[in-house]
Parts: structure tokens; sequence; C-alpha cells
């Protein structure tokens, strides 16, 4: 009878063993599901800030404000430690590092300056998953930097006929049009004018022409600020 009783609680005790050791696998296959389970966000897209998007510079010069993006996951939700590409598309314009990291907010930004080209330029962001956006900016002319006289120099005309085009052409340091700038003439004392005050087109060009009752060398001074001015010569016979 003893030996019974012994054997039972034997059984009875690797029972138990068998019990605890099933469940420690259950708790060891649970916490393995747990961690084979777990998401790791996937960047989905790149959106520009509308509040850096569309601004205006002068040509060579930096944008008011730095460009921003944000990068999030296909439900919308910022994702940081993404490394954003930022290239140049049009302008000839330069950044102040090729690539940014987002934040905890999923925001990442770049100083752009503009190139030389007047009108859009644009600029791409982009991340490993080939999610991008494109940024557009608008350069301005520099200023004006010199008048040229693009064509009507030395040119001779018959008394009471009309010269032809006396065409000037404003251009900014970079050699880009400068529109919108007012042009004074000037002519001697008998020669007509077609107009004393012009303004400059998109091509940076205007022009007058100019007519005489008597024979004379007209000479004809256009002249814009403080930039050196340009002088034609008509002869009137």
């Amino acid at each position: 009878m003893q030996r019974s009783g012994m054997a039972r609680v034997i059984r009875a005790c690797s029972t138990g063993r068998w019990a605890i050791a099933a469940a420690a696998l259950v708790v060891a296959g649970a916490c393995g599901d747990t961690e084979f389970n777990t998401v790791v966000p996937i960047a989905a897209a790149v959106t520009v800030s509308s509040a850096t998007n569309n601004q205006s510079a002068i040509v060579g010069q930096a944008l008011p404000q730095p460009v921003s993006v944000q990068v999030t996951d296909g439900a919308g939700n910022p994702i940081g430690n993404v490394t954003v590409t930022w290239t140049v598309l049009t302008g000839g314009g330069s950044v102040s590092s090729s690539t940014s990291t987002t934040d905890l907010n999923g925001n990442a930004t770049v100083i752009w300056t503009l190139g030389p080209t007047v009108g859009a330029q644009t600029l791409s962001a982009s991340i490993a998953t080939g999610a991008s956006t494109t940024i557009t900016a608008t350069g301005l002319a520099s200023g004006t930097a010199g008048v040229t006289i693009v064509s009507g120099n030395n040119q001779t005309i018959g008394v009471n006929t009309a010269s032809a085009p006396m065409v000037i052409h404003i251009s900014d340091a970079f050699g880009n049009p400068v529109s919108g700038a007012t042009v004074n003439w000037s002519a001697p004392a008998g020669a007509t004018l077609s107009a004393t005050s012009t303004t400059t087109d998109a091509s940076g060009n205007t022009s007058v022409t100019l007519t005489s009752a008597t024979p004379m060398v007209a000479t004809v001074t256009a002249s814009s600020g403080s930039l050196t001015a340009a002088v034609f010569t008509v002869t009137v016979q």
C-alpha cells in the first residue's frame, strides 16, 4: 500500500511538472507572438508645408523662410528619423544641405537659395521609399544693372520722316530682363520724340521714334534712375 501511494505522489508531481512546463511554453509563445506582430510604420508620403511653398526672393538670394516638408505613413501619421533628400530641379539654385532628417513631428527643413533665373524655380524633396514632392519658388529680378542699345543707333532719316524705333534693353546683374522700369528720353530742340517717358516690357525692352522738321544731327538720350544712360545719334537730312 505504501508503494502504491508513493507512486501516486510521484505521478502527481510529474503531472505538475509537465503542467508548469506547458504553461511556460504558452507564455513564451505568447511573448513570441507579441514581438513578431510589432508593426513598423512605413514612410508613404512627403508633403510640403503650404506656408513655405510658392515663396519669392530676388535671384541669387535665400528664400525668406526655410522650406519645410512632412513625412507621414499610409494613415497620415508623422514619422520621425526619416532621411529627406533635397534636389534642385530648375533655376540653378542651391540648398544648405543635400539631406535632412525628420523630427518627432515628421518635419524636415532646408534653406533654399535661388539661382540666377527670373521666374519659376523648383526643388524636390524625396525619401527612400520613392515618395516625393516638388516645391516651387519665384525668382525676382535683382534690380537694374545696365541700359544697353538694342537697335536704332546711327541711323539717317529724311526731314519730317519718322526714324526706326530706337530700342534699349535693361537687365539685372545676372543678365535677366527687368520689366516695368521707367525710361526717360530726351532730344535736342527742333526734334520730336514719340514719347518722353516709356516703360520696359516683359523682355526688358522699350523704344521711341524721332522726327524733325529741319536737318540736324540729333542726340537722343535714354536714362533710367542712376544707371548710365544710352545715347543714340540720328542724322536728319
